[in-house]
């Protein structure tokens, strides 16, 4: 299907992963994507009105950032945490032979690991890391990020791709430190993903941790949540959520917290990071529907 749409419309190129899921972005700049046969046009008929991308400079700091910022990074995005089941990765890890275990809470009493923690393990990367420490940033990145949904399916796929998936996430993790779009082409080349199961909105989190809690990391996570906050309260309206997004719209949207951060910083007087602002707006959420 996608070989005939670009046929009928050579101007727009298809980029699909093995699920025939994928991004397409045209020469006058189209955030959308599809799967299968075709969630935003039709491949057989006339395809929809085209969709023009937001422009962002119209796009103004939050007002109530400002406000809701913690007096220093460290109290809100540091200690930022979630439930993790470390019995449930060390017998994971066990069962498909893979290294970099184990998955360890910031505390036995509290069973949660914080960003705190995987920045410890991200800004310890480098490339002369071994395959083991990398899995194991992998596995605690995967552990606070992914709430368990479709690790099986991912561990499995690490598995299946070993050494070449430790080394892809070696390379990603270095690119990220110096252009965060450039990270994000290492996971997922020609809008593919690299690793199977490791899509746009995991593969943002591999790269944010990997710069090792600095603040002015421009590599940022953005997931359905961050994505319709800012498409349904902020303006954004040619954002989808669902993932697959397109390198153009990652970088544009790295930018545009890179801006706000810098504006908030000025109303607040001290330096912002761009993840205080993802985590405002992770935590403000779409519309409820």
């Amino acid at each position: 299907m996608c070989a005939a749409y670009s046929n009928l419309y050579p101007q727009t190129q298809c980029a699909l992963d093995r699920r025939h899921r994928g991004a397409h972005r045209d020469q006058v700049g189209t955030e959308f994507f599809h799967a299968g046969g075709g969630l935003w046009h039709n491949v057989i008929g006339t395809p929809e009105p085209r969709r023009r991308m937001t422009d962002l400079s119209d796009l103004s700091l939050p007002a109530g950032i400002a406000t809701d910022l913690a007096p220093i990074r460290v109290q809100s995005v540091y200690v930022h945490a979630v439930p993790v089941n470390s019995a449930w990765w060390q017998a994971a890890l066990a069962q498909y032979g893979l290294p970099g275990g184990p998955v360890a809470p910031d505390s036995d009493r509290e069973q949660t690991l914080s960003r705190g923690s995987v920045f410890s393990l991200g800004g310890a990367m480098n490339e002369a890391t071994s395959d083991q420490d990398v899995l194991r940033f992998l596995w605690h990145v995967l552990a606070w990020g992914s709430r368990g949904r479709n690790n099986r399916r991912r561990l499995m796929s690490v598995a299946e791709l070993m050494p070449e998936a430790a080394d892809v996430l070696r390379r990603a993790c270095a690119a990220a430190r110096v252009n965060p779009v450039a990270g994000y082409e290492v996971l997922r080349p020609k809008g593919r993903n690299a690793i199977p199961w490791l899509g746009p909105a995991f593969l943002t989190k591999v790269l944010y941790f990997a710069g090792g809690g600095a603040s002015g990391h421009r590599a940022l996570i953005l997931d359905d949540r961050v994505a319709g906050a800012l498409r349904d309260h902020h303006g954004w309206w040619s954002l989808r959520t669902g993932g697959n997004w397109p390198t153009a719209t990652y970088e544009r949207y790295c930018d545009l917290l890179t801006r706000w951060a810098a504006e908030a910083s000025d109303a607040v007087g001290r330096e912002v990071g761009g993840d205080e602002i993802e985590l405002w707006l992770f935590r403000q959420g779409p519309k409820r529907k």
